[in-house]
């Protein structure tokens, strides 16, 4: 008798215990990553698609895509396609010049919302038709002793702009936990060149007066231009070693792979990848 009713107690407290699980966890909003557009810097008449992978555990009601273009009073909503985890929808062609602000909003069935960016419409991310593409290229999660973490921006213009201004940051700088890492005035990068930053070694390398470092675990991290917009956002994974790294090939496109050769500053077009 003793037993049965110990055993009744165990199967009640696993069941008070899963439910507080259930509760902690997997209550929350979905969660929105790998943002982008293609093409990734339209120029005059080229319509743009924003893609971006949505996830939840209770099911996605709506993804919706918010936009509007210099001057406008205010944001035009797009239900967003799914295309199973994916979700996309196109902005109309625009003229040169024009810079369109765009977010993303993910509703779940259980009346939970989230944003891309986070804080959006106060944030959002942004292109300008016909601007020159500057984009994180490479990034290091598992720097070691002399050699700390650091991530590659790439300029796929033609000609050398500058990025002062420019901020790069983590989930504390998009939090607002932590200063977001701000490029001094002169920071230029050459025409299809590269600029690092390194971002976990304040006492030495870290020209922005900020330092966080990448989790090798994997993260999120940012780009926004000197207006304040996001240009760009990277979600990587487990660094597994040092001789690793995440970054785009060919420079500047749409297609992540990891690496296993190291191209710190330079072309990754031919650096040798994970099998």
């Amino acid at each position: 008798m003793k037993t049965k009713y110990l055993f009744l107690f165990v199967v009640s407290l696993v069941v008070v215990f899963t439910g507080c699980v259930k509760d902690e966890i997997f209550e929350g909003p979905p969660v929105i990553s790998n943002v982008a557009i293609s093409p990734q810097n339209p120029g005059q008449g080229d319509a743009v698609k924003v893609s971006a992978k949505v996830v939840d555990l209770h099911g996605v009601e709506t993804v919706t895509l918010y936009y509007k273009k210099s001057g406008d009073a205010s944001f035009t909503s797009v239900v967003m396609t799914a295309s199973g985890n994916t979700y996309s929808a196109d902005i109309p062609a625009q003229s040169g010049g024009v810079t369109v602000t765009y977010y993303i909003h993910a509703l779940n069935v259980i009346d939970k919302a989230s944003t891309s960016p986070a804080n959006a419409p106060t944030t959002t991310a942004a292109y300008t038709v016909g601007a020159a593409l500057i984009v994180m290229n490479e990034i290091q999660a598992r720097g070691v002793t002399g050699d700390p973490d650091w991530i590659e921006i790439y300029n796929g213009s033609d000609s050398p702009v500058n990025i002062s201004g420019y901020k790069i940051y983590d989930s504390g700088g998009q939090s607002g936990s932590k200063p977001k890492m701000t490029f001094p005035t002169g920071t230029t990068i050459a025409a299809k060149g590269f600029f690092v930053v390194v971002v976990d070694d304040a006492a030495t390398a870290n020209p922005a007066g900020s330092n966080f470092g990448l989790s090798s675990g994997g993260e999120q991290i940012w780009l926004e231009n000197a207006s304040g917009y996001v240009i760009d956002t990277f979600t990587f994974g487990v660094t597994a070693d040092a001789t690793q790294t995440y970054g785009r090939k060919p420079d500047g496109s749409t297609t992540f792979v990891v690496f296993t050769q190291i191209t710190k500053g330079s072309s990754n077009n031919n650096a040798a990848t994970a099998k």
